[in-house]
Protein backbone atom coordinates (compact mmCIF):
# COMPACT_ATOMS: atom_id res chain seq x y z
CA UNK A 1 0.00 0.00 0.00
CA UNK A 2 2.90 2.77 -1.04
CA UNK A 3 0.12 5.62 -1.36
CA UNK A 4 -1.52 4.86 1.77
CA UNK A 5 2.26 3.96 3.84
CA UNK A 6 3.17 7.32 2.58
CA UNK A 7 1.14 9.00 5.65
CA UNK A 8 3.43 7.54 8.31
CA UNK A 9 6.49 6.73 6.43
CA UNK A 10 8.02 9.73 8.06
CA UNK A 11 8.01 11.46 11.43
CA UNK A 12 6.06 13.96 10.79
CA UNK A 13 3.57 12.48 8.98
CA UNK A 14 3.17 10.53 11.69
CA UNK A 15 2.99 12.46 14.45
CA UNK A 16 0.43 14.10 12.54
CA UNK A 17 -1.30 10.86 11.03
CA UNK A 18 -1.48 9.63 14.70
CA UNK A 19 -2.45 12.87 16.34
CA UNK A 20 -6.01 12.92 13.47
CA UNK A 21 -6.39 9.37 14.75
CA UNK A 22 -6.25 10.27 18.43
CA UNK A 23 -8.51 12.59 18.21
CA UNK A 24 -10.54 10.54 15.54
CA UNK A 25 -11.34 8.22 17.66
CA UNK A 26 -11.65 10.08 20.72
CA UNK A 27 -14.66 12.23 19.39
CA UNK A 28 -16.20 8.71 18.39
CA UNK A 29 -16.09 6.96 22.07
CA UNK A 30 -17.25 10.52 23.74
CA UNK A 31 -18.87 13.00 20.87
CA UNK A 32 -18.04 15.90 23.94
CA UNK A 33 -14.22 15.39 23.21
CA UNK A 34 -12.61 18.10 20.67
CA UNK A 35 -12.69 16.37 17.20
CA UNK A 36 -10.29 16.79 14.31
CA UNK A 37 -9.67 20.21 13.29
CA UNK A 38 -6.49 21.74 12.56
CA UNK A 39 -6.63 23.82 15.37
CA UNK A 40 -7.13 20.86 18.00
CA UNK A 41 -4.55 18.41 15.62
CA UNK A 42 -1.98 21.40 15.90
CA UNK A 43 -2.72 21.39 20.07
CA UNK A 44 -2.20 17.73 19.86
CA UNK A 45 1.40 17.84 18.08
CA UNK A 46 2.77 21.60 19.00
CA UNK A 47 5.12 20.38 21.73
CA UNK A 48 6.94 17.86 19.41
CA UNK A 49 8.15 21.00 17.45
CA UNK A 50 7.47 18.63 14.09
CA UNK A 51 4.73 21.04 12.20
CA UNK A 52 3.55 24.85 12.19
CA UNK A 53 0.08 25.31 12.13
CA UNK A 54 0.35 26.03 8.53
CA UNK A 55 1.72 22.48 7.69
CA UNK A 56 -1.30 21.02 9.93
CA UNK A 57 -3.74 22.38 8.11
CA UNK A 58 -1.50 21.92 4.53
CA UNK A 59 -1.65 18.00 5.64
CA UNK A 60 -5.51 17.70 6.45
CA UNK A 61 -6.23 19.47 3.20
CA UNK A 62 -4.25 17.05 1.43
CA UNK A 63 -5.71 14.00 2.78
CA UNK A 64 -8.74 15.10 2.63
CA UNK A 65 -8.50 15.93 -1.30
CA UNK A 66 -7.20 11.73 -1.02
CA UNK A 67 -10.41 10.81 0.57
CA UNK A 68 -9.05 9.32 3.97
CA UNK A 69 -10.86 12.20 6.32
CA UNK A 70 -14.61 13.47 5.61
CA UNK A 71 -16.36 16.63 6.58
CA UNK A 72 -18.16 16.73 9.55
CA UNK A 73 -21.25 18.83 9.74
CA UNK A 74 -21.25 22.04 11.78
CA UNK A 75 -23.09 24.70 12.99
CA UNK A 76 -20.15 26.69 12.61
CA UNK A 77 -19.55 26.71 9.12
CA UNK A 78 -15.59 28.86 9.46
CA UNK A 79 -14.90 25.60 11.30
CA UNK A 80 -13.84 22.60 9.30
CA UNK A 81 -14.64 19.69 11.01
CA UNK A 82 -13.33 16.04 9.85
CA UNK A 83 -13.94 12.15 10.29
CA UNK A 84 -11.71 9.47 9.31
CA UNK A 85 -13.26 7.45 6.29
CA UNK A 86 -14.43 3.87 7.37
CA UNK A 87 -11.07 3.05 5.15
CA UNK A 88 -9.02 4.80 7.35
CA UNK A 89 -10.10 3.63 10.23
CA UNK A 90 -9.86 0.30 9.25
CA UNK A 91 -6.37 0.68 8.24
CA UNK A 92 -5.02 1.51 11.70
CA UNK A 93 -7.30 -1.24 13.16
CA UNK A 94 -4.78 -3.29 11.35
CA UNK A 95 -1.96 -1.31 11.95
CA UNK A 96 -3.18 -1.97 15.75
CA UNK A 97 -3.66 -5.92 15.18
CA UNK A 98 0.00 -6.01 13.82
CA UNK A 99 1.65 -4.52 17.20
CA UNK A 100 -0.44 -7.21 18.98
CA UNK A 101 0.56 -9.84 16.78
CA UNK A 102 4.12 -9.17 17.43
CA UNK A 103 3.53 -8.99 21.31
CA UNK A 104 1.73 -12.58 21.29
CA UNK A 105 5.02 -13.71 19.60
CA UNK A 106 7.17 -12.66 22.86
CA UNK A 107 4.65 -14.03 24.99
CA UNK A 108 1.92 -15.43 23.80
CA UNK A 109 -0.73 -13.68 25.29
CA UNK A 110 -3.27 -14.06 22.74
CA UNK A 111 -4.42 -9.88 22.56
CA UNK A 112 -4.70 -10.06 18.73
CA UNK A 113 -7.54 -12.70 18.98
CA UNK A 114 -8.97 -10.56 21.90
CA UNK A 115 -9.00 -7.65 19.86
CA UNK A 116 -10.63 -9.24 16.40
CA UNK A 117 -13.35 -10.16 18.88
CA UNK A 118 -14.33 -6.68 19.85
CA UNK A 119 -13.36 -4.28 17.92
CA UNK A 120 -14.33 -1.52 20.63
CA UNK A 121 -10.53 -2.48 22.45
CA UNK A 122 -8.60 -1.01 19.07
CA UNK A 123 -11.48 2.19 19.07
CA UNK A 124 -10.60 2.58 22.37
CA UNK A 125 -6.46 1.63 22.15
CA UNK A 126 -5.62 4.10 19.13
CA UNK A 127 -5.79 7.18 21.21
CA UNK A 128 -3.97 5.65 24.30
CA UNK A 129 -1.52 4.47 22.14
CA UNK A 130 -0.63 7.60 19.92
CA UNK A 131 -0.94 9.91 22.85
CA UNK A 132 1.34 7.80 24.63
CA UNK A 133 3.79 8.04 21.57
CA UNK A 134 3.37 11.63 20.54
CA UNK A 135 4.46 12.65 23.96
CA UNK A 136 7.89 10.31 24.44
CA UNK A 137 10.62 12.36 23.51
CA UNK A 138 12.74 9.61 22.44
CA UNK A 139 10.05 8.97 19.74
CA UNK A 140 9.64 12.77 18.52
CA UNK A 141 13.27 13.78 18.65
CA UNK A 142 14.87 10.23 17.88
CA UNK A 143 19.01 10.18 18.03
CA UNK A 144 21.07 11.15 15.51
CA UNK A 145 21.75 7.88 14.37
CA UNK A 146 18.48 7.24 13.19
CA UNK A 147 17.14 10.94 12.44
CA UNK A 148 18.14 11.01 9.09
CA UNK A 149 15.92 8.13 7.48
CA UNK A 150 12.87 8.66 9.66
CA UNK A 151 12.70 12.43 8.39
CA UNK A 152 12.32 11.16 4.75
CA UNK A 153 10.03 9.09 3.21
CA UNK A 154 12.12 5.99 1.91
CA UNK A 155 14.22 6.22 5.22
CA UNK A 156 12.42 3.88 7.43
CA UNK A 157 12.41 0.76 4.91
CA UNK A 158 15.89 1.68 4.16
CA UNK A 159 16.08 1.26 8.26
CA UNK A 160 14.06 -1.47 8.11
CA UNK A 161 16.50 -2.94 5.26
CA UNK A 162 19.50 -2.49 7.32
CA UNK A 163 18.46 -3.94 10.51
CA UNK A 164 17.18 -7.09 9.04
CA UNK A 165 20.37 -7.77 6.58
CA UNK A 166 22.41 -8.66 9.39
CA UNK A 167 25.32 -11.06 8.64
CA UNK A 168 26.14 -10.81 12.28
CA UNK A 169 24.32 -10.53 15.97
CA UNK A 170 26.16 -9.07 18.00
CA UNK A 171 24.93 -5.71 17.61
CA UNK A 172 27.40 -3.97 20.89
CA UNK A 173 30.13 -4.58 17.99
CA UNK A 174 31.09 -1.10 16.15
CA UNK A 175 30.48 -2.27 13.08
CA UNK A 176 27.94 -5.30 11.83
CA UNK A 177 27.98 -5.96 8.30
CA UNK A 178 24.82 -6.11 6.89
CA UNK A 179 23.60 -8.23 3.05
CA UNK A 180 21.98 -4.87 1.70
CA UNK A 181 20.71 -4.54 -1.74
CA UNK A 182 21.84 -2.36 -4.29
CA UNK A 183 20.38 1.29 -4.11
CA UNK A 184 19.08 0.81 -7.48
CA UNK A 185 17.62 -2.69 -6.38
CA UNK A 186 16.24 -1.18 -2.98
CA UNK A 187 14.57 2.46 -5.64
CA UNK A 188 12.72 -0.17 -7.66
CA UNK A 189 11.27 -2.21 -4.92
CA UNK A 190 9.52 0.99 -2.99
CA UNK A 191 8.43 2.75 -6.00
CA UNK A 192 11.18 6.10 -6.07
CA UNK A 193 14.44 7.21 -7.77
CA UNK A 194 17.99 5.94 -7.54
CA UNK A 195 18.95 8.85 -6.55
CA UNK A 196 16.68 9.56 -3.29
CA UNK A 197 17.93 6.25 -1.84
CA UNK A 198 21.60 6.99 -3.00
CA UNK A 199 21.14 10.71 -1.08
CA UNK A 200 20.05 8.91 1.80
CA UNK A 201 22.68 6.68 2.13
CA UNK A 202 24.94 9.00 1.74
CA UNK A 203 23.98 10.93 4.42
CA UNK A 204 23.78 8.02 6.87
CA UNK A 205 27.58 7.18 5.38
CA UNK A 206 28.92 10.70 6.00
CA UNK A 207 27.60 10.68 9.87
CA UNK A 208 29.58 7.72 10.17
CA UNK A 209 26.67 5.15 10.40
CA UNK A 210 27.14 3.41 7.22
CA UNK A 211 30.13 2.48 4.74
CA UNK A 212 31.99 -0.04 2.97
CA UNK A 213 35.20 -2.13 3.08
CA UNK A 214 36.94 -4.84 2.81
CA UNK A 215 34.37 -6.73 4.54
CA UNK A 216 31.54 -5.94 2.35
CA UNK A 217 28.94 -3.18 3.62
CA UNK A 218 28.50 -1.91 7.31
CA UNK A 219 26.01 -0.23 9.92
CA UNK A 220 27.26 1.29 13.41
CA UNK A 221 26.32 -0.70 15.99
CA UNK A 222 24.84 2.54 17.71
CA UNK A 223 22.37 2.60 14.69
CA UNK A 224 21.34 -0.69 15.48
CA UNK A 225 20.88 -0.29 19.22
CA UNK A 226 19.09 3.24 18.55
CA UNK A 227 16.55 1.16 16.48
CA UNK A 228 15.81 -1.24 18.24
CA UNK A 229 14.92 1.03 21.56
CA UNK A 230 12.58 2.46 19.18
CA UNK A 231 10.91 -0.62 18.71
CA UNK A 232 10.80 -1.44 21.90
CA UNK A 233 9.09 1.36 23.02
CA UNK A 234 6.38 1.21 20.50
CA UNK A 235 5.76 -2.58 21.55
CA UNK A 236 5.68 -1.06 25.06
CA UNK A 237 3.28 1.66 24.35
CA UNK A 238 0.84 -0.80 22.76
CA UNK A 239 1.12 -3.38 25.28
CA UNK A 240 0.02 -0.74 28.09
CA UNK A 241 -2.72 0.75 26.14
CA UNK A 242 -4.40 -2.80 25.13
CA UNK A 243 -4.45 -3.41 28.94
CA UNK A 244 -6.03 -0.09 29.20
CA UNK A 245 -8.74 -0.17 26.73
CA UNK A 246 -9.22 -3.86 27.40
CA UNK A 247 -10.36 -2.54 31.14
CA UNK A 248 -12.47 0.24 29.13
CA UNK A 249 -14.30 -1.83 26.76
CA UNK A 250 -15.23 -3.92 29.53
CA UNK A 251 -16.71 -0.68 31.38
CA UNK A 252 -18.69 -0.13 27.90
CA UNK A 253 -20.13 -3.46 27.70
CA UNK A 254 -20.84 -3.28 31.22
CA UNK A 255 -22.77 0.16 30.79
CA UNK A 256 -24.40 -1.43 28.06
CA UNK A 257 -25.30 -4.98 28.88
CA UNK A 258 -22.92 -6.60 25.83
CA UNK A 259 -20.71 -9.74 26.33
CA UNK A 260 -17.31 -9.07 27.39
CA UNK A 261 -14.64 -10.87 25.51
CA UNK A 262 -11.44 -12.38 27.55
Amino acid sequence: MPREVRYVADLRRWVMTHGALALNFSHKINPDLPSLTATNLFREVEHTGIASPNTVTSYLKEIHARGYITLLPKADQRVRAYAMTEFSEKMFYLYLQISLQGLDLIDGAGRADIASTDQRILTHMHPIFARRMLNDPVYYAPPSSIAPMLNTTIGISVLNEMTRAQKETPSYADRIYIDLGSASAMAKHYGVSRGNVARLLSKVQNAGHYGLDDRGTWVSGQLLRDHYVLQALKMAHSASAFIEAQKLSAEDASKMQLPVFT
